[in-house]
């Protein structure tokens, strides 16, 4: 997530936190500057803006726009969304002195990743994965992750994870769903335990951790280095805390101290308050409160509406935001999710073929124009039967 969520997830004890996806093309048009104010590090975008006269000229734009934020020591794995090696590679090296690793994004399902060939789009394509993994390897000092889904069976699955494993990443995340399940398919734990007993890295949990609990349930269960949290952390940072959940009214006060702190953009502050209260009152005047605020302080006040709330102020009263729906039940809308991702995916996957051949057609043009001998070193550099790219 964005950095007062992180800040307060780490306040409450989790042990590392990730950033929010960033697509490669857009760390690459930023520009870092050390906020001496808030004391972080911002990586703001570069834009071109159009003058009163019609010039077009390059300005830095405002650094609570920045498109990722950080601070000195935070232990953060930046999340990048990417489809090519040379790419991801330039997009990490623009971060890479300010967090603690780099973590390819190979699960996202929706449309917009699929069929660009990210996301879970890398799914189906075993040698670009390994291209952009070995690259990133290679050529940082930082340790390099990646994150998939689970595929049709089994087999499927451990085939990837084996081709992830021989790049020499440091790990490798599992979110328990495969990509046409939804948030209410319950994760499908019982499969994870099996691929963990097939790897020799580390193999870490995602799906359907929403209390402390959660976290020693599921690595008893599935056998994992450990368990990451994504939409009950959104829900309840506090899960994290050992001593159980607090108040959710505790925790939108703390949350938004730190956005007020550190200049969060209103609308993400905005949207991180609605996500927490809407899972446990979404009709009430409180959550309408927080829906019409234009700033913080409308926000604080909407807090204060919602203090009649039992869900918001005892833990115990405390719901998650699904109502989980058997498999069999909604086979109707898997189907229908399925044909929506294979339509995705042959998209993807075009565009992948597509970026391949460029790739071979630099290649072969290059060795055209380079004498001979330097052809040597460029043959073992770039492999043109699979294209990768040996950096």
């Amino acid at each position: 997530g964005t950095l007062p969520l992180r800040i307060l997830s780490r306040r409450y004890g989790a042990d590392i936190v990730y950033s929010e996806e960033i697509i490669d093309h857009g760390i690459l048009a930023t520009q870092r500057v050390e906020n001496k104010k808030h004391q972080t590090i911002d990586f703001v975008p570069t834009v071109k803006v159009v003058s009163k006269k019609k010039k077009r000229k390059k300005m830095l734009a405002s650094q609570n726009n920045s498109k990722f934020r950080t601070y000195t020591g935070e232990p953060i794995v930046f999340q990048m969304g990417t489809n090519d090696a040379v790419r991801a590679l330039r997009a990490a090296q623009v971060v890479c002195r300010d967090v603690c690793a780099i973590d390819v994004n190979m699960g996202c399902p929706k449309h917009f990743s699929v069929h660009s060939g990210m996301g879970a789009g890398l799914l189906s394509a075993p040698e670009v994965v390994s291209d952009i993994l070995k690259t990133l390897v290679r050529n940082l000092d930082i340790p390099v992750t990646c994150k998939i889904r689970l595929k049709d069976s089994e087999q499927e699955t451990l085939d990837l994870l084996k081709v992830i494993e021989s790049t020499g990443v440091a790990s490798v995340a599992i979110h328990a769903r495969c990509v046409y399940d939804r948030p209410r398919h319950k994760a499908m734990i019982d499969k994870i335990r099996p691929l963990v007993s097939a790897m020799s890295i580390p193999v870490v949990h995602n799906g359907d951790a929403f209390n402390h609990q959660d976290f020693e349930r599921i690595r008893s269960e599935t056998g994992c280095a450990s368990v990451m949290a994504a939409r009950g952390a959104l829900w309840n940072c506090s899960l994290f805390r050992k001593d159980g959940l607090l108040p959710v009214y505790d925790v939108c006060k703390d949350y938004l101290r730190i956005a007020d702190r550190y200049r969060n953009p209103f609308n993400n502050t905005k949207y991180m308050i609605l996500q927490m209260l809407q899972v446990q009152i979404p009709k009430s005047a409180g959550y309408r409160v927080a829906l019409s605020a234009k700033e913080t302080s409308g926000l604080f006040d909407a807090l204060e509406a919602c203090k009649s709330e039992p869900s918001i102020m005892d833990p115990k009263e405390y719901k998650i935001g699904v109502t989980f729906v058997d498999r069999k039940e909604d086979a109707d809308n898997i189907s229908k999710n399925r044909r929506k991702h294979i339509r995705s995916l042959e998209q993807g996957l075009q565009r992948l073929k597509e970026m391949t051949k460029k790739k071979r057609l630099k290649i072969a043009e290059t060795k055209s124009v380079v004498p001979e001998k330097v052809l040597v070193s460029s043959e073992k550099e770039y492999s043109e039967n699979n294209c990768t790219s040996e950096l």
